[in-house]
């Protein structure tokens, strides 16, 4: 992440709140109460029960993602105000683990 410092102009800020992740099947969302809520599903490989996966890939969160497409995207924080339910727009998914 350190290698991302030089990009960033303007810190918004932090907040404490309580995030919400659920995973079912290909199905993942995140919500925060009244700043976040995002949802994707994964995009079937050729093993129907399986998404198509990026491997080896420079992501600061995993070197293997899952290709998926996003079906909501609300983002209330900080000065950004974005919504859309398009589902026009991809998206991707990777194991994490708040202890690692």
């Amino acid at each position: 992440m350190a290698a991302l410092a030089p990009l960033i102009t303007n810190f918004g800020g932090v907040q404490a709140k309580p995030i919400k992740v659920k995973r079912t099947a290909m199905h993942r969302e995140v919500s925060i109460p009244g700043v976040l809520d995002l949802a994707v599903d994964g995009i079937a490989g050729a093993k129907s029960k399986e998404p198509i996966y990026f491997d080896n890939v420079g992501h600061p969160a995993a070197s293997r993602l899952a290709l998926a497409k996003a079906t909501r995207s609300h983002m209330h924080a900080f000065g950004i105000d974005w919504d859309d339910t398009s589902g026009r727009n991809n998206g991707h998914f990777a194991p994490f683990a708040w202890n690692s």
